[in-house]
Protein backbone atom coordinates (compact mmCIF):
# COMPACT_ATOMS: atom_id res chain seq x y z
CA UNK A 1 0.00 0.00 0.00
CA UNK A 2 1.31 3.18 -1.29
CA UNK A 3 0.68 4.76 2.39
CA UNK A 4 3.34 2.31 4.16
CA UNK A 5 5.99 3.43 2.10
CA UNK A 6 8.45 4.95 3.83
CA UNK A 7 11.38 5.15 1.70
CA UNK A 8 9.64 5.77 -1.96
CA UNK A 9 11.81 5.79 -4.98
CA UNK A 10 14.54 7.52 -6.48
CA UNK A 11 13.71 9.28 -9.79
CA UNK A 12 15.46 8.02 -13.03
CA UNK A 13 17.44 11.19 -13.63
CA UNK A 14 18.80 11.08 -10.50
CA UNK A 15 21.40 8.34 -11.51
CA UNK A 16 21.49 9.15 -14.97
CA UNK A 17 25.42 9.45 -15.55
CA UNK A 18 27.68 12.27 -17.53
CA UNK A 19 30.33 9.82 -18.78
CA UNK A 20 31.67 12.01 -21.82
CA UNK A 21 29.24 12.17 -24.73
CA UNK A 22 27.68 10.35 -27.45
CA UNK A 23 30.44 12.15 -28.85
CA UNK A 24 32.65 9.97 -26.83
CA UNK A 25 30.26 7.43 -27.72
CA UNK A 26 28.24 7.38 -24.53
CA UNK A 27 26.12 10.03 -23.73
CA UNK A 28 24.70 10.40 -20.06
CA UNK A 29 23.14 7.08 -19.56
CA UNK A 30 24.87 4.02 -18.66
CA UNK A 31 23.19 0.63 -19.43
CA UNK A 32 20.86 -0.42 -16.07
CA UNK A 33 21.99 2.02 -14.04
CA UNK A 34 19.00 4.86 -14.54
CA UNK A 35 16.24 2.28 -12.66
CA UNK A 36 15.80 2.10 -8.96
CA UNK A 37 13.25 -0.01 -6.59
CA UNK A 38 10.33 1.62 -5.92
CA UNK A 39 11.10 4.11 -8.50
CA UNK A 40 7.18 4.77 -9.86
CA UNK A 41 6.95 5.64 -5.78
CA UNK A 42 7.68 8.86 -4.28
CA UNK A 43 7.27 8.73 -0.38
CA UNK A 44 3.65 9.81 0.22
CA UNK A 45 4.71 12.61 3.74
CA UNK A 46 6.04 16.31 3.14
CA UNK A 47 9.56 16.09 3.59
CA UNK A 48 12.83 14.87 1.48
CA UNK A 49 15.07 11.93 0.74
CA UNK A 50 19.07 11.93 0.15
CA UNK A 51 20.78 10.25 -1.82
CA UNK A 52 24.57 9.57 -2.08
CA UNK A 53 25.06 6.99 -5.68
CA UNK A 54 28.39 6.12 -6.93
CA UNK A 55 28.99 4.36 -10.10
CA UNK A 56 32.08 2.39 -11.58
CA UNK A 57 32.15 1.78 -14.98
CA UNK A 58 34.80 -0.11 -17.09
CA UNK A 59 34.52 -0.60 -20.72
CA UNK A 60 35.95 -0.23 -24.35
CA UNK A 61 36.09 0.63 -27.94
CA UNK A 62 38.15 -1.87 -30.04
CA UNK A 63 41.49 0.16 -31.36
CA UNK A 64 39.99 -0.62 -34.42
CA UNK A 65 36.92 1.12 -34.36
CA UNK A 66 37.04 4.96 -35.04
CA UNK A 67 35.40 7.07 -32.07
CA UNK A 68 34.71 11.32 -31.90
CA UNK A 69 35.80 12.67 -28.89
CA UNK A 70 36.73 16.43 -27.67
CA UNK A 71 36.92 17.22 -31.24
CA UNK A 72 38.79 14.77 -32.54
CA UNK A 73 38.99 10.95 -33.76
CA UNK A 74 40.59 8.32 -31.76
CA UNK A 75 41.70 5.09 -33.01
CA UNK A 76 39.43 3.39 -29.78
CA UNK A 77 39.07 3.96 -26.21
CA UNK A 78 39.77 2.49 -23.21
CA UNK A 79 37.19 3.95 -19.88
CA UNK A 80 37.57 3.80 -16.25
CA UNK A 81 35.08 5.98 -14.43
CA UNK A 82 33.67 6.91 -10.49
CA UNK A 83 30.79 8.78 -10.88
CA UNK A 84 29.65 9.84 -7.45
CA UNK A 85 26.13 11.80 -6.73
CA UNK A 86 24.68 13.24 -4.34
CA UNK A 87 21.08 14.04 -4.85
CA UNK A 88 17.92 15.96 -2.77
CA UNK A 89 14.44 15.06 -3.04
CA UNK A 90 11.46 17.46 -1.61
CA UNK A 91 8.68 16.55 -1.81
CA UNK A 92 6.55 19.58 -1.08
CA UNK A 93 2.74 18.37 -1.78
CA UNK A 94 0.99 14.73 -1.30
CA UNK A 95 -2.31 13.58 -0.99
CA UNK A 96 -3.90 9.90 -1.70
CA UNK A 97 -3.65 10.23 -5.22
CA UNK A 98 -0.80 12.56 -5.78
CA UNK A 99 3.02 13.69 -4.76
CA UNK A 100 4.69 16.65 -6.04
CA UNK A 101 8.56 16.82 -5.70
CA UNK A 102 11.51 19.15 -6.61
CA UNK A 103 14.94 17.51 -6.98
CA UNK A 104 18.48 18.82 -7.67
CA UNK A 105 22.15 17.02 -7.94
CA UNK A 106 26.00 17.67 -7.94
CA UNK A 107 28.19 14.83 -9.49
CA UNK A 108 32.17 14.03 -8.60
CA UNK A 109 33.50 12.24 -11.83
CA UNK A 110 37.00 10.38 -12.18
CA UNK A 111 37.84 9.81 -15.54
CA UNK A 112 40.81 8.12 -17.02
CA UNK A 113 40.72 7.44 -20.79
CA UNK A 114 43.26 5.58 -22.94
CA UNK A 115 43.28 6.45 -26.27
CA UNK A 116 44.94 5.96 -29.88
CA UNK A 117 45.38 9.59 -31.34
CA UNK A 118 47.37 11.04 -34.16
CA UNK A 119 49.64 7.84 -34.31
CA UNK A 120 50.66 7.79 -30.53
CA UNK A 121 48.82 6.60 -27.14
CA UNK A 122 47.44 9.00 -25.04
CA UNK A 123 46.02 8.73 -21.60
CA UNK A 124 44.54 11.05 -19.46
CA UNK A 125 42.89 11.29 -15.98
CA UNK A 126 40.86 13.69 -13.78
CA UNK A 127 39.08 14.25 -10.64
CA UNK A 128 36.24 16.40 -11.29
CA UNK A 129 32.55 17.63 -10.82
CA UNK A 130 30.08 17.23 -13.39
CA UNK A 131 27.20 19.02 -14.90
CA UNK A 132 24.52 20.07 -12.25
CA UNK A 133 20.98 17.71 -12.78
CA UNK A 134 17.31 19.51 -11.60
CA UNK A 135 14.01 18.62 -12.55
CA UNK A 136 11.68 21.42 -10.98
CA UNK A 137 8.68 19.52 -10.52
CA UNK A 138 8.26 15.40 -10.41
CA UNK A 139 4.34 14.46 -10.27
CA UNK A 140 3.68 11.12 -8.97
CA UNK A 141 0.14 9.07 -9.59
CA UNK A 142 -0.67 6.50 -7.45
CA UNK A 143 -3.25 4.77 -9.74
CA UNK A 144 -4.20 2.51 -6.79
CA UNK A 145 -2.38 0.68 -3.93
CA UNK A 146 -0.45 -1.58 -6.13
CA UNK A 147 0.37 0.91 -9.18
CA UNK A 148 2.52 3.89 -9.58
CA UNK A 149 3.25 6.29 -12.29
CA UNK A 150 6.09 8.99 -11.81
CA UNK A 151 6.10 11.97 -14.52
CA UNK A 152 8.59 14.67 -14.83
CA UNK A 153 11.46 16.47 -17.04
CA UNK A 154 15.06 16.18 -15.77
CA UNK A 155 17.66 19.13 -17.38
CA UNK A 156 21.40 18.96 -17.49
CA UNK A 157 23.18 22.51 -17.41
CA UNK A 158 26.97 22.83 -18.87
CA UNK A 159 28.18 23.62 -15.50
CA UNK A 160 31.04 20.77 -15.25
CA UNK A 161 34.91 20.83 -16.18
CA UNK A 162 35.37 20.55 -19.74
CA UNK A 163 38.24 21.48 -21.79
CA UNK A 164 38.12 20.61 -25.13
CA UNK A 165 41.68 20.24 -25.95
CA UNK A 166 41.29 17.18 -23.26
CA UNK A 167 39.73 14.12 -23.19
CA UNK A 168 38.80 13.24 -20.02
CA UNK A 169 36.19 16.41 -18.97
CA UNK A 170 33.82 15.61 -16.62
CA UNK A 171 31.27 18.20 -18.25
CA UNK A 172 30.02 17.55 -21.63
CA UNK A 173 29.88 21.46 -22.57
CA UNK A 174 25.79 20.54 -23.51
CA UNK A 175 22.46 21.21 -22.12
CA UNK A 176 20.76 17.97 -21.95
CA UNK A 177 16.60 17.81 -21.59
CA UNK A 178 15.33 14.35 -20.41
CA UNK A 179 11.01 13.82 -19.97
CA UNK A 180 10.76 10.47 -18.54
CA UNK A 181 8.42 8.02 -16.87
CA UNK A 182 8.71 5.25 -14.48
CA UNK A 183 5.63 2.97 -13.21
CA UNK A 184 6.33 0.44 -10.40
CA UNK A 185 3.60 -2.73 -9.85
CA UNK A 186 3.47 -4.39 -6.12
CA UNK A 187 2.98 -7.77 -6.15
CA UNK A 188 1.92 -8.38 -2.48
CA UNK A 189 1.76 -12.06 -2.97
CA UNK A 190 4.60 -12.42 -4.14
CA UNK A 191 6.04 -9.31 -1.58
CA UNK A 192 8.15 -8.49 -5.13
CA UNK A 193 7.63 -5.43 -7.55
CA UNK A 194 8.09 -4.98 -11.32
CA UNK A 195 9.38 -1.53 -12.11
CA UNK A 196 10.17 0.13 -15.66
CA UNK A 197 11.86 3.57 -16.58
CA UNK A 198 11.83 5.40 -19.82
CA UNK A 199 13.37 7.81 -20.86
CA UNK A 200 13.76 9.81 -24.30
CA UNK A 201 17.48 12.36 -24.25
CA UNK A 202 17.60 15.75 -26.32
CA UNK A 203 21.17 17.12 -26.61
CA UNK A 204 21.88 20.60 -27.63
CA UNK A 205 25.27 21.55 -29.53
CA UNK A 206 28.76 21.06 -28.02
CA UNK A 207 29.83 24.89 -29.10
CA UNK A 208 33.45 24.14 -28.37
CA UNK A 209 33.36 20.87 -30.58
CA UNK A 210 30.73 22.01 -33.15
CA UNK A 211 28.99 18.35 -32.62
CA UNK A 212 25.71 17.73 -31.58
CA UNK A 213 24.66 14.29 -29.69
CA UNK A 214 21.70 12.79 -31.33
CA UNK A 215 18.83 11.80 -29.47
CA UNK A 216 18.63 8.78 -27.25
CA UNK A 217 15.95 6.69 -25.81
CA UNK A 218 16.66 4.43 -22.87
CA UNK A 219 14.46 1.58 -21.33
CA UNK A 220 15.78 0.00 -17.82
CA UNK A 221 13.17 -2.86 -16.16
CA UNK A 222 13.97 -4.14 -13.15
CA UNK A 223 12.58 -7.15 -10.67
CA UNK A 224 12.75 -7.39 -7.03
CA UNK A 225 11.84 -9.94 -4.97
CA UNK A 226 11.89 -8.90 -1.25
CA UNK A 227 12.28 -10.73 2.09
CA UNK A 228 10.66 -8.79 4.85
CA UNK A 229 7.63 -6.41 4.63
CA UNK A 230 7.91 -4.01 2.16
CA UNK A 231 8.29 -0.49 4.01
CA UNK A 232 10.04 -2.23 6.43
CA UNK A 233 13.07 -3.90 7.29
CA UNK A 234 14.32 -6.49 5.41
CA UNK A 235 16.46 -7.44 2.03
CA UNK A 236 16.07 -7.77 -1.39
CA UNK A 237 17.23 -9.98 -4.80
CA UNK A 238 16.44 -9.26 -8.37
CA UNK A 239 17.56 -8.73 -11.58
CA UNK A 240 17.69 -5.61 -14.15
CA UNK A 241 17.68 -5.08 -17.71
CA UNK A 242 18.55 -1.74 -19.71
CA UNK A 243 18.77 -0.90 -23.36
CA UNK A 244 20.25 2.05 -24.76
CA UNK A 245 19.03 3.10 -28.90
CA UNK A 246 20.46 6.00 -30.23
CA UNK A 247 16.98 7.31 -32.18
CA UNK A 248 18.99 10.39 -34.70
CA UNK A 249 22.48 10.88 -35.78
CA UNK A 250 24.95 13.08 -34.54
CA UNK A 251 25.22 16.31 -36.41
CA UNK A 252 28.82 17.79 -37.10
CA UNK A 253 31.90 17.27 -39.31
CA UNK A 254 33.24 14.29 -37.59
CA UNK A 255 29.76 12.85 -37.12
CA UNK A 256 29.72 13.20 -40.90
CA UNK A 257 32.50 11.43 -41.48
CA UNK A 258 31.56 8.54 -39.47
CA UNK A 259 27.80 7.97 -40.93
CA UNK A 260 26.08 9.94 -37.74
CA UNK A 261 27.65 7.25 -35.23
CA UNK A 262 24.31 6.22 -34.22
CA UNK A 263 24.82 3.95 -30.74
CA UNK A 264 22.72 0.98 -29.28
CA UNK A 265 23.36 -1.26 -26.47
CA UNK A 266 21.67 -4.28 -24.18
CA UNK A 267 23.02 -4.72 -20.74
CA UNK A 268 21.74 -6.72 -17.19
CA UNK A 269 22.89 -8.33 -14.34
CA UNK A 270 21.87 -8.82 -10.82
CA UNK A 271 20.50 -6.80 -7.58
CA UNK A 272 20.47 -6.39 -3.90
CA UNK A 273 18.63 -4.28 -1.83
CA UNK A 274 18.90 -3.47 2.13
CA UNK A 275 15.67 -1.94 4.22
CA UNK A 276 15.46 -0.04 7.71
CA UNK A 277 13.14 1.63 9.33
CA UNK A 278 14.05 4.17 11.77
CA UNK A 279 10.54 5.85 12.60
CA UNK A 280 6.88 6.13 11.47
CA UNK A 281 8.23 8.92 8.41
CA UNK A 282 12.28 8.00 8.31
CA UNK A 283 14.52 4.88 7.48
CA UNK A 284 17.63 4.22 5.16
CA UNK A 285 17.76 1.81 2.30
CA UNK A 286 21.08 0.82 0.46
CA UNK A 287 21.15 -1.39 -2.95
CA UNK A 288 24.02 -2.84 -5.17
CA UNK A 289 23.96 -3.84 -8.52
CA UNK A 290 26.19 -4.67 -11.64
CA UNK A 291 25.50 -4.97 -15.08
CA UNK A 292 27.00 -6.55 -18.13
CA UNK A 293 26.92 -5.11 -21.56
CA UNK A 294 26.19 -7.04 -24.89
CA UNK A 295 25.13 -6.46 -28.09
CA UNK A 296 26.49 -2.97 -28.33
CA UNK A 297 27.33 -0.77 -31.42
CA UNK A 298 28.98 2.32 -31.52
CA UNK A 299 29.34 2.45 -28.05
CA UNK A 300 31.83 1.13 -25.73
CA UNK A 301 31.27 -2.39 -24.35
CA UNK A 302 32.08 -3.29 -20.49
CA UNK A 303 30.31 -3.50 -16.86
CA UNK A 304 29.14 -1.23 -14.37
CA UNK A 305 28.57 -1.06 -10.53
CA UNK A 306 26.50 0.89 -8.79
CA UNK A 307 26.04 1.13 -4.85
CA UNK A 308 23.34 3.39 -3.40
CA UNK A 309 22.66 4.93 -0.06
CA UNK A 310 19.14 6.40 0.38
CA UNK A 311 17.94 8.57 3.26
CA UNK A 312 14.07 9.01 4.07
CA UNK A 313 13.61 12.18 6.53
Amino acid sequence: MAKKVWLGALFTALCTQQVLATEGGIGRPITGMQVQPLNGLLPVEEGGVLTLSSIYYDANFEHSRTVPIAGKVTGGLDYEVSYNMLNGIFVWNTNEKWSLATTVGIPVQYTKIDAYLNNLNREESSTKIGDAMFSPLMVNYHLNPIMHALFGVSIYAPTGSYDADKLSNAGQNTWTFVPNVAFTTILPKMNAEITTNMAYEFYTKNDATDYTNGDIFRLDILGLKRFGELGGDGIGAGAVFGYIQQTTDDEGRLADRLNGFKGRSLGAGPIFTYDKKLSKTSGISASLRGIYEFDVKNRPEGEAYQFSLNYQY
